[in-house]
């Protein structure tokens, strides 16, 4: 029996998400200021002596602005996500940011900005893109603005409008910290197609475009993150690489230890060297840290699914839904963890799903086609209709060979059984006319017995006894005939 789900990639990596720039010129002062206020907490827990509380530095309008919409984001009660902001809200937030940017002699731009990044974490697309625009205009070399609209032509399709938008943002001021993010966006397109395409220059050159991201700001988790899946990738071909990946992940965890991908990459990692419970341990870190993250949680569910934890992976494709509602891998491994689970037509619903999704999924005609031939009924319908999913599976144009091979296989089985079925179908109805046959010569036999019987009566007389066998002489001792 196999239960095992057919999907494009078996575990995943995760396709990198570009990084929006957020806040301006704010971001990375931000980033440090926390670390900071984090050492300074621990230094003055160590003073015998409390020390008198430091006066809180003077804040614009843009920056405590920012402090309250961080805020209104901070997960609520039990729920670990960051809360999504109202339409209202939303529009408010970014009508106060344009306000409290024209308040501030030379934070127009800035203000203006910010309003685009509450947009486009709201999901108001075109809104956002109108702000970062409008930054432009005040500011035609404003980096971050640039970063964004490239994230938003890639989010699009239009991945070379994005790494030019990028490459633009670069040439506007190189060594500006600024341009980090540019830096790391362009290395990501630059090695999905290198990696899409096998070509080494790519890759190369997106390793370079990273380093050049680290050498600006030695802190970025994004270009580590980055660079230890470009290693993890080229150790397919180059063994050495993965323990270049793994230097990176311990490097990175000493800068930030709570960075959720890393752990992600890490998990991929102890994977490819056959670690399957160290794996699962780091999977389940980087979903702890942040559940959102739905690598990870993918990961998890994959490792349950060759363990034949199916309750566990559920859980874990059941977290990734509820981030994303119609992904479909979950929406296919959800069928497959309750098809394992014996929940035979909840199981059939969600590879209806699957289909209502994407009508030329080949994956999900080949599940169906076992869950008909092995979860349900066995009846000959049902396994007339494992045969037609196996064969719309083979005529599909996205079915890898193996399991074209395998779908094949199993038309054969079934063919087979109906063979064999039929067969025995024969043998029986000719024992049963045999039996007929057999049961009709015996009633013949005894209705002539009877009817001689009766004729025997007619003439006055029993009929005779049958002559014993081998003509023993008759009893009483009377002569033979023919003696005096």
């Amino acid at each position: 029996m196999v239960n095992r789900m057919v999907k494009r990639t078996g575990f995943m990596l995760g396709a990198w998400s570009l990084s929006l720039a957020l806040f301006g010129t704010a971001s990375p002062a931000l980033a440090k200021g926390e670390k900071e206020e984090a050492k300074a907490k621990e230094e003055a827990k160590a003073e015998e002596k409390p020390a008198e509380k430091p006066k809180k530095k003077g804040t614009g309008p843009i920056d405590e602005l920012v402090d309250k919409y961080r805020q209104a984001r901070l997960p609520k009660g039990d729920n670990p996500a960051l809360v999504v902001l109202s339409p209202d809200d939303c529009k408010s937030f970014a009508k106060d940011f344009i306000k409290a940017g024209e308040k501030e002699k030379g934070r127009e731009a800035d203000g203006i900005f910010n309003a685009g990044v509450v947009y486009d974490q709201c999901g108001l697309d075109k809104d956002a893109e109108s702000m970062y625009k409008q930054a432009l205009s005040k500011n035609p070399k404003y980096q971050p603005a640039m970063n964004n609209i490239g994230v938003q032509m890639q989010k699009a399709g239009n991945t070379a409008g994005a790494v030019g938008q990028f490459e633009q943002a670069i040439r506007a001021n190189p060594s500006s910290l600024q341009a980090v993010q540019a830096y790391n966006n362009r290395a990501a397109l630059i090695f999905d197609k290198a990696k899409q395409s096998g070509n080494k220059a790519g890759v190369d050159e997106a390793i370079g475009s990273v380093r050049r991201a680290l050498a600006l700001d030695a802190e970025s988790m994004a270009a580590y993150q980055l660079l230890a899946q470009i290693y993890f990738f080229t150790a397919e071909s180059d063994r050495s690489k993965l323990q270049l990946a793994q230097l990176v992940c311990d490097e990175a965890k000493k800068i930030d230890g709570n960075y959720a991908p890393i752990y992600n990459t890490l998990g991929l990692i102890k994977l490819r060297r056959k670690d399957k419970t160290g794996a699962l341990t780091e999977f389940r870190k980087a979903a702890s840290i942040d559940p959102s993250l739905y690598e990870a949680q993918l990961n998890i569910a994959a490792i349950s699914l060759s363990s034949r934890n199916y309750k566990q992976a559920e859980d874990a494709f059941a977290a990734v839904l509820e981030k994303i509602p119609n992904h479909l891998d979950a929406t296919l491994g959800m069928g497959v963890a309750l098809r394992g689970e014996r929940k035979i037509d909840e199981a059939e619903n969600w590879y209806k799903k699957v289909q209502q999704l994407d009508p030329k999924n080949c994956s999900v005609l080949y599940n169906t086609g076992l869950l008909y031939q092995d979860y349900k009924s066995g009846s000959t319908d049902d396994m007339n209709k494992s045969k037609d999913f196996y064969n719309k599976y083979i005529s599909c144009e996205r079915g890898d060979k193996d399991h074209v091979d395998e779908a094949k296989r199993r038309i054969k089985d079934i063919d087979d059984t109906f063979k064999a079925l039929e067969e025995s179908k024969k043998l029986e109805a000719e024992l049963k006319a045999q039996q007929a046959e057999m049961e009709k010569m015996q009633k013949q036999q005894e209705e002539q017995m009877k009817k001689y019987e009766e004729e025997q009566k007619k003439k006055g007389g029993a009929a005779p006894a049958p002559a014993p066998a081998g003509g023993a002489p008759p009893a009483g001792g009377a002569p033979a005939a023919g003696t005096k």
